[in-house]
């Protein structure tokens, strides 16, 4: 996070709307410390490929056993 932040400095230093998209960014991750949550987890943890799959056991210790 830090070369981000870094580049959002250097980037808010030439262009203005770079210092609010800094600022957004930099609320989003205070807000994240200070209650202890992070909306890109609860975000990320939504998504097709990280849902649980129903699973065989019987069939999958039978596969890797040969």
């Amino acid at each position: 996070m830090f070369f981000v932040d870094t580049l959002e400095l250097a980037a808010g230093i030439r262009r203005h709307p770079a210092r609010r998209l800094s600022a957004a960014i930099g609320t989003g991750l205070a807000f994240s410390a200070a209650t202890n949550t992070c909306g890109m987890a609860a975000a990320l943890a939504e998504l097709p490929h990280n849902q649980p799959r129903t699973t065989d056991l019987d069939a999958t210790l039978r596969a890797l056993q040969g």
